[in-house]
């Protein structure tokens, strides 16, 4: 899972905030309500391993701003974004958060006390994981932090799970200032840099993890276990190339992955994946450069496979003139790539094996 979408009244802390005032709700021993205490210690874990966090609440924002101020809240709130405090069905809140973040709702957990709250969510986003915040029963209250570790836990946290959270809120203002300026010129005014590493490093889990966690922006939806993405970096004629970018909106870290294998004078792309996070800033258009340049084949060819989510690639392939064939190999040749590009607007820097 990838971000949790949580409730305030009964939830967060106890009490309803509106009603008792920012300085009443609570989560103490004192108070016996411990529970509320461990949940906010619970999630500000998440938020530093690099979990989405964010607020949906039937409230006035400015009386949940006050409380989210209180010095003694066990999370801070600035790790929660968006705040989204209103009048408005809950599942109108969730569905801004989900478009705030660019992600699925079968990524997201929503924890709420109220079962009709729980309810109006699941029916809008059926694949959305929804669990009940038991405020009257500490036992079960183990029980659903233990469930929620479960769902969150990963091996390793990278230095891109940490930057999550500031880089959607970048994406936000990137997306804000593109709109009020023309797209190719707005794009070449972003300072970016792209670095590639094409060096085969095992230890690199962020590779693996992007090609299967990736879904908009992926060339066929494959996921690969770690036995076969070894093998693939033990063979002779495999390649890959990760890219991290930053630009003056801050990092994005590692972003992007493409790998396949030399046939002859093409390349045979297996999987190529793109975070939504770097969308709208011509990541793609370098790294097909790069390759060609790096490389030099005469074509590379696409292992295509239409996915009911890889829209965005398929957009992608369809602009630089590929045509969807139902799935199979799909080339793309060096005059044709390079007949349509319209320069690159990034600095490049490249990492390589040594």
């Amino acid at each position: 899972m990838k971000g949790l979408i949580t409730d305030l009244d009964d939830t967060l802390w106890l009490g309803i905030v509106g009603e008792v005032g920012p300085a009443a709700v609570t989560w103490s021993l004192a108070e016996h309500s411990q529970i509320h205490g461990l949940y906010q210690q619970l999630l500000r874990h998440f938020s530093e391993m690099g979990v989405l966090l964010a607020i949906a609440s039937k409230n006035e924002l400015a009386v949940v701003e006050e409380a989210l101020r209180r010095e003694d809240l066990y999370v801070p709130a600035k790790a929660f974004y968006p705040v989204r405090a209103n009048w408005d069905p809950k599942s109108q809140s969730v569905a801004e958060i989900l478009r705030a973040w660019n992600i699925g709702a079968e990524s997201v957990v929503f924890v709420d006390d109220g079962p009709m709250e729980l309810d109006e969510v699941r029916t809008a986003f059926p694949s959305m994981t929804c669990l009940r915040f038991p405020k009257n029963h500490p036992g079960q209250a183990l029980q659903l932090f233990e469930r929620l570790r479960d769902l969150f836990g990963k091996p390793a946290v990278h230095l891109e799970d940490t930057l999550r959270q500031a880089s959607i809120q970048a994406a936000e203002a990137f997306h804000d200032a593109a709109q009020s300026g023309e797209s190719g010129a707005f794009v070449k005014a972003l300072q970016g840099r792209v670095t590639f590493d094409t060096r085969k490093n095992a230890a690199n889990r962020r590779l693996l993890e992007l090609i299967n966690k990736t879904n908009q922006f992926n060339v066929n939806g494959v996921r690969l276990s770690e036995g076969e993405w070894l093998a693939h970096l033990r063979d002779e004629d495999g390649f890959v190339v990760g890219v991290s970018y930053e630009d003056k909106f801050g990092p994005l870290g590692m972003i992007g992955v493409m790998a396949g294998r030399h046939a002859g004078d093409r390349l045979e792309v297996t999987s190529w994946v793109l975070s939504c996070r770097a969308f709208s800033r011509k990541i793609e258009h370098h790294m097909l450069d790069f390759v060609f340049r790096q490389r030099s084949p005469a074509a590379i060819r696409f292992a295509f496979r239409a996915t009911e989510r890889n829209q965005p690639l398929r957009q992608y392939l369809k602009s630089i003139g590929l045509e969807e064939n139902g799935g199979g190999e799909m080339p793309l040749s060096r005059e044709r790539f390079y007949g349509q590009l319209d320069g690159l607007p990034h600095e490049v820097r490249i990492q390589e094996d040594v």
